[in-house]
């Protein structure tokens, strides 16, 4: 399966119908236009329904960050879409659980536990330019 990366941001998966967003490094006010620009691109050009944040490559995070996966759950929610995270470090955690983003967005311990309850299959698509 092919993944894309960019220089500063994140990488992106489709699985089936859940499109896989994995921060790299940070994602501060730096880095948080590029992302959430790029994220909506591949939210568009895959057609995925459902949006899986998969935090296990990031270090840091602060209310930008929080503003990204926010706006990417007011667009998938009016598709009926869902989203969710994993790879959850202890900072991380505090973050998310402090601005309340554990109330939409559930937690899952794996990527592949994650895809399932989103309804994805492993594997089962990719993302091309």
């Amino acid at each position: 399966m092919e993944r894309q990366q960019y220089e500063v941001g994140a990488e992106y998966e489709r699985c089936g119908n859940v499109l896989v967003i994995t921060p790299v490094e940070e994602l501060d006010h730096c880095c948080a236009v590029r992302v959430r620009e790029e994220a909506d691109y591949w939210i568009e050009k895959s057609g995925a329904l459902h949006l899986l944040f998969d935090f296990s490559k990031i270090r840091f995070m602060d209310s930008s960050g929080i503003g990204v996966v926010m706006g990417r759950y007011k667009r998938v929610i009016f598709q009926g879409g869902n989203i969710a995270c994993c790879g959850i470090s202890v900072e991380i955690d505090r973050i998310l659980t402090l601005s309340g983003l554990y109330r939409i967005m559930p937690r899952f311990e794996s990527r592949e536990e994650a895809v399932k309850a989103l309804g994805g299959k492993r594997g089962s698509g990719e993302i091309r330019d």
